[in-house]
């Protein structure tokens, strides 16, 4: 940690304390990794230990740095790196991105990551078939942008064994045709199938994100991510998926001095024997790094139409019901398991049904054993009802979703679900019931841009510029607290989230004012430097 002292002038500094809007003071003092002093320049200077270096800000505005209560550092750096298929419009765009990148690579798999079946003109998945196109001797595979499944070409689907015989896993998806072979569409916990005999395997516990890689390549995704979050002015993350695979790679990244954001990790359900079998009942870790809880798993994808939210269709058109990753009795011990054992969960649940089962399973736990001080989560928690809601306030339960998602897929929600896809994520009736209002990113589902998503939170912008759901905006106020304060309580950090006198010196300074600037200009709003402990670890030229 620096012990050097910084003074910061000439911009507005926006403390984010109990009055966000009041508090403005012209001057502000870093020291010891810490924030020292605010106030005047000739307090703060008084306020010093030793003789401070200067930074103007030069009219950029200071602020705490974001927090992303719910992003995935190796997947994200994945997305980086892979084909960017995000803005396919046709499979044949798709087939055409990959082999411009398999020219230019001669040797190995060809991946790409960001499809959306309902953007293409086909409104299917790629199949084996159309991957073959790329290359019939190498590898192809290709991750939905939910993150929760592949389409592979018929080498992947030979070499992971994957025939009419293989049987589909409990919370999982092999698309197949009439004859019962499958068509490279593997989604879910199907995706263990992919990973090798020696990778990782997760079960019916969740997705599986791991295609085969050696820890070099790891290393280099790792890194690719985390510098994507410095660059967005992210100080701090919830890695929302941890296996052995991401938690050796977030000590490497420690030992090695690689590590600059602040990560919190919750360790998949399906290792939850292995860490009772430790010993591992509570947090673990320091300021930097450490095991925050454990992840699981209710339903699929609500952007892959996975998700289990029943029968909510629209204009004559029939709606997925999607699936159930457990059973409600074994999905309620796994929560139950958890908070006995002392640790937070943090439950994905996009149905109502879903939802209502993880709600559930947490008010039994707490009526056995109160453990007021565990904060559960739902992450992503797309439709729940207003019951619902009311509930989470009563037994204390978080929700965690992303607003870009509601500005990316929310007008094919709203075409395939009518107004029953405008409550996707409802922001608004969280704020109205009491629930905190938590803005994350699931990186790389959406890009991390924190003011950004808060805008969405706020207008509920769909791409084609309609609001989905008129009532379901938040206020400014909960919207960039949403980015900051609120995602800090909730991850246990009284330390973060706000520049009051004795918090960590974690700072973000940006080229906008999020806090008075006009509502449309918060979208293009720009960082131009991040901070952690006191130390810039990013500005626009790349890791200082």
């Amino acid at each position: 940690m620096t012990s050097d002292a910084v003074i910061f002038t000439g911009g507005p500094i926006r403390l984010f304390g109990p009055d966000m809007e009041a508090e403005a003071p012209p001057a502000l003092l870093i020291e010891g990794g810490r924030v020292r002093a605010v106030g005047t320049e000739a307090d703060v200077r008084s306020a010093a230990h030793s003789a401070p270096r200067e930074v103007d800000l030069d009219g950029r505005t200071l602020m705490p740095g974001f927090v992303d209560a719910h992003a995935h550092t190796i997947l994200h750096g994945s997305g980086l790196d892979w084909v960017d298929l995000s803005d396919a419009k046709t499979i044949g765009d798709l087939v055409a991105l990959l082999q411009r990148r398999a020219e230019e690579n001669p040797d190995g798999a060809i991946r790409g990551y960001g499809y959306d079946q309902s953007k293409l003109a086909e409104r299917r998945h790629p199949s084996a078939a159309d991957l073959d196109e790329v290359s019939r001797t190498r590898p192809v595979q290709i991750q939905h942008a939910s993150g929760h499944g592949y389409a592979v070409n018929t080498v992947v689907l030979q070499d992971s064994g994957i025939t009419a015989g293989t049987p589909t896993p409990e919370g999982g998806r092999i698309d197949r045709d009439n004859a019962g072979k499958p068509v490279g569409v593997i989604f879910d916990s199907a995706c263990d199938l992919l990973t090798g005999a020696e990778g990782v395997k997760v079960g019916n516990h969740g997705p599986n994100f791991h295609l085969p890689m050696g820890n070099d390549e790891i290393a280099r995704l790792f890194d690719l991510g985390q510098q994507s979050f410095l660059a967005a002015g992210i100080t701090t993350i919830c890695d929302a998926q941890v296996t052995e695979l991401e938690m050796a790679a977030y000590l490497d990244a420690r030992d090695n001095g690689r590590l600059k954001v602040r990560a919190h990790l919750m360790y998949l359900s399906s290792k939850i024997d292995q860490l009772r079998n430790l010993g591992l009942v509570s947090r673990l870790g320091d300021d930097r790094l450490e095991l925050h809880g454990v992840k699981l798993y209710a339903d699929g994808s609500v952007i892959a139409r996975t998700a289990y939210i029943g029968d909510h269709h629209c204009c004559g058109k029939p709606s997925p019901k999607g699936y159930l990753y457990h059973e409600p009795r074994e999905l309620a011990d796994l929560i139950t398991t958890a908070h006995a054992m002392g640790l937070r969960t943090a439950t994905h649940a996009q149905g109502e049904e879903p939802i209502g089962m993880v709600l559930d399973a947490i008010e039994a736990a707490r009526k056995t054993n109160p453990r007021s001080n565990l904060r559960h989560r739902i992450e992503h928690c797309g439709f729940p009802s207003e019951d619902q809601i009311a509930k989470m306030n009563r037994v204390g339960v978080v929700p965690v979703p992303q607003p870009m998602q509601v500005h990316l897929y929310g007008d094919s929600l709203l075409e395939e679900y009518g107004e029953y896809g405008g409550r996707f994520y409802p922001y608004g009736s969280f704020e109205r019931n009491g629930v905190p209002v938590v803005v994350s990113s699931d990186a790389p589902v959406t890009m991390p841009a924190p003011v950004r998503a808060a805008w969405v939170a706020m207008t509920r912008a769909t791409l084609a510029g309609t609001a989905a759901g008129d009532t379901q905006g938040v206020t400014r106020a909960s919207a960039l607290t949403g980015i900051t304060r609120t995602p800090a309580h909730l991850l246990d950090r009284p330390d973060l989230g706000s520049l009051e006198v004795g918090r960590r010196a974690d700072l973000v300074l940006l080229d906008t004012d999020p806090v008075t600037a006009p509502v449309d200009a918060l979208p293009t709003a720009a960082v131009t430097e991040t901070w952690v402990a006191g130390e810039r670890v990013w500005n626009q030229q790349g890791i200082a």
